[in-house]
């Protein structure tokens, strides 16, 4: 698990970081009607290849090719490592994660954000986590508790595959202790971070699941790309 803060990316760091990217995350960089959003998206897939390079060691940032299901899951098509690959960016945050052998899901949002946690809990959240959210005392209380469900989730659905295909509903997380239940009988372990407004949740396949998080800096990202033109 990696995580990159985007406020603290600087102006002459930008090109560099963008430079990891390949022609087709270009082009969609390119389509953000706002900065905030482009920048996240870069920043997201920057740090996904220098992580990826990072993992398995003589492979450059720029060699990874991917492609994405029709849930929209991103796999890697080349090289193929057995690693699977999860990541997400909102404005100002970006992470990734990476397992070896087991489906993985990321999911960041931030809890800052105005949000009518409440109404969109009760239309989309199993009945017990909209219950949650609803017990809460104060709006901002509620914005927390509804993001703290809605990234793990995120995470949970993305580990799946399906992303909100597979319905938020379909299962129920809890937060104390964090557990993910499901009537599919699919198991799921579970983690998630606050960092900087932010949470960082994260799910992968299976029980015996232990997450590391480690915060990347763009200076890392270009030191990865810089690493293989030498």
């Amino acid at each position: 698990m990696f995580f990159i803060d985007v406020a603290k990316i600087v102006d002459d760091e930008w090109p560099k970081v963008a430079a990891l990217l390949d022609e087709a995350e270009t082009a969609r960089a390119a389509r953000f009607a706002f900065e905030s959003d482009r920048l996240a998206y870069v920043a997201a897939h920057a740090l996904l290849r220098a992580s990826l390079s990072g993992r398995a060691k003589g492979i450059a940032p720029a060699a990874w090719r991917f492609g994405v299901t029709s849930h929209g899951k991103p796999f890697l098509l080349s090289p193929l490592t057995g690693l699977d690959v999860s990541l997400s960016h909102t404005r100002g945050m970006a992470a990734v994660a990476i397992a070896s052998g087991r489906d993985v899901g990321v999911d960041v949002e931030s809890f800052l954000r105005p949000r009518d946690a409440l109404k969109v809990a009760e239309r989309f959240f199993a009945p017990e986590e909209a219950a949650i959210v609803r017990a809460q005392s104060d709006p901002q209380s509620q914005s927390e508790v509804f993001f703290a469900i809605w990234t793990l989730k995120e995470a949970v659905l993305k580990a799946d595959g399906r992303g909100l295909a597979g319905g938020l509903d379909s299962f129920v997380v809890n937060l104390s202790p964090l557990a993910v239940s499901s009537d599919s009988g699919d198991s799921y372990g579970v983690e998630q971070w606050r960092r900087a407004g932010f949470f960082i949740a994260a799910a992968a396949r299976g029980d015996d699941v232990n997450f590391r998080l480690r915060e990347t800096h763009a200076a890392a990202l270009i030191e990865a790309a810089d690493s293989f033109e030498a």
